[in-house]
């Protein structure tokens, strides 16, 4: 059984119940093979073997490569409220 600290934990572990232990101590397992660390190269290596337009592959590369975060693989797009939804 999961140890607890709280009573809000015995909460949770009572409304789990037979399966509190898999669902609290769950692990997953990914190979190392799998995943697709970011890097100066992003768009070339995860964007370029696709069927994308010259164009797309451009933009995508000009978006990852500005900002704070060019060329590491990051990208953070903020939405922008326009103030559409509560304008008279």
């Amino acid at each position: 059984m999961v140890a607890t600290a709280s009573p809000q934990t015995h909460a949770i572990v009572d409304l789990l119940g037979n399966e509190a232990d898999n669902l609290l101590n769950y692990s997953a397992e990914v190979p190392k093979e799998s995943l697709h660390l970011p890097g100066p190269d992003w768009v070339d290596r995860i964007f370029a073997s696709s069927d994308r337009n010259p164009q797309v592959l451009r933009s995508l590369q000009q978006l990852y490569g500005s900002g704070r975060l060019a060329h590491t693989g990051y990208l953070s797009i903020l939405p922008v409220d326009q103030g559409v939804e509560r304008s008279g």
